[in-house]
């Protein structure tokens, strides 16, 4: 469905395994973007992102503020697909299909650490290589990827710079799926942890975030008005059209 310009996934999570399944056993390159309001707003004034989102296979509805904003422009109810759990889910198909894992991003042990605990948990996952995302040059980063040959790369540098860094190079990477997994690597490491159980049921794990790092609403709430801003303009626009 079209919201904010912006084609969003309106399937289900098993759909999707079966979108990243056909990608990998066909060939076809698949850049799966986990939107939120954030990402929205930024779009406005970062061209080169909205090309990114633009050019991106699959946008699902990550943030509980899509959710919403579909609900107040459309009156539809669209099913939150959570970026940490759509990529373990994948994960876990991955252990099941033999699919080789890339992971790149976090501070230097971070994404080792991560990819170590999910083996632990899944015993079959094939983990071909990781790598930290403070890198300087992309070349190495490049290098070592196309030698290892993933079909799947979770990238965890955080938006927009993972998922301008899976548009630059994703012509070039030999994975056929590639997705931006923000701060999952720190949660898989056991760095941070996600929100309790009920912060997630009552759909404010946002709320949590900002809890424990209070540091981010200097960043989300100028983010939250122009994306606010944007649904009401949207909103007079289709009556308008009535």
């Amino acid at each position: 469905m079209n919201f904010l310009g912006f084609e969003l996934w309106e399937e289900g999570v098993q759909e999707l395994l079966h979108t990243v399944e056909e990608a990998i056993r066909e060939g076809k390159k698949l850049h799966i973007v986990t939107l939120n309001p954030e990402m929205v707003a930024r779009q406005t004034f970062d061209l080169s992102f909205r090309q990114v989102l633009q050019e991106a296979e699959v946008l699902i509805p990550d943030g509980v503020g899509i959710v919403w904003g579909i609900r107040f422009l459309e009156r539809r109810v669209l099913e939150r697909l959570a970026g940490i759990e759509l990529a373990e889910e994948i994960v876990v198909q991955g252990e099941k299909k033999g699919w080789s894992f890339y992971f790149l991003g976090g501070e230097p042990g971070i994404a080792e650490q991560a990819a170590r605990n999910l083996c632990r948990r899944y015993p079959r996952l094939r983990v071909v290589g990781f790598h930290h995302g403070y890198f300087g040059e992309d070349g190495e980063v490049v290098e070592d990827i196309c030698g290892k040959v993933p079909d799947v790369l979770l990238v965890g540098m955080g938006s927009p710079r993972q998922e301008k860094w899976v548009h630059r190079y994703k012509d070039v990477l030999p994975s056929w799926v590639m997705i931006g997994v923000g701060g999952s690597l720190d949660v898989w490491s056991g760095k941070k942890k996600r929100a309790p159980r009920l912060w997630q049921t009552m759909r404010l794990e946002w709320g949590y975030r900002l809890l424990c790092e209070p540091w981010r609403i200097r960043r989300i709430v100028p983010s939250f008005l122009r994306f606010a801003w944007l649904l009401l303009r949207e909103k007079f626009r289709k009556k308008r059209m009535i």
